[in-house]
């Protein structure tokens, strides 16, 4: 039985979908920027009252290896979480948007997510922080370009392994 999905994330799927149909849209390899603001009280509130500390707190989440990929927020990773989520089982690059059903295996293209920094309140747009995203050539391509990659650098070994940048969702030492 797979683990239930966050709420938190959950809640970031509508952005995250938009985000990622964007991103579809242009050629792999080409940034699509956007902001993500950061959360109302309302969010902060219902947080709370789900026994969900802070969503400003700081992002911990470590890998093996002990990197980290740094959402700089709570609510920063669980953007994360959305999008790769959504990316993995709905993801459609060659129809440039998102399945309504969710598929039966993971969705193989390479996505990269990238943090810039604080962006204050302008005009109507709230603060919050830069956020990119890109997809990139799957198949052969992406294949030669992880095996080229030191085992500290991967999620998986070759023989499927856990590898130095696989993260446990089962440890607590980062909350």
């Amino acid at each position: 039985m797979p683990a239930e999905r966050d709420p938190v994330s959950e809640l970031l799927d509508r952005g995250a979908r938009e985000l990622l149909v964007r991103a579809y849209s242009v050629p792999s390899g080409t940034w699509v920027m956007t902001r993500l603001a950061d959360p109302s009280r309302e969010h902060l509130d219902w947080a709370q009252d789900m026994g969900i500390d802070s969503l400003l707190g700081p992002d911990r989440a470590t890998t093996i290896s002990g990197e980290r990929a740094n959402a700089h927020t709570r609510w920063g990773r669980a953007f994360v979480r959305a999008l790769y989520f959504n990316h993995r089982w709905y993801g459609d690059r060659a129809a440039k948007g998102m399945r309504s059903e969710r598929r039966t295996v993971p969705y193989g293209t390479p996505l990269q997510v990238e943090w810039g920094r604080r962006m204050p309140v302008r005009e109507v747009i709230p603060a919050g922080r830069a956020v990119r995203i890109r997809t990139a050539a799957g198949g052969r391509t992406a294949l030669r370009v992880v095996q080229a990659k030191p085992d500290s650098q991967r999620i998986y070994e070759d023989d499927g392994a856990p590898a130095g940048r696989w993260a446990d969702p089962a440890r607590r030492d980062w909350a």
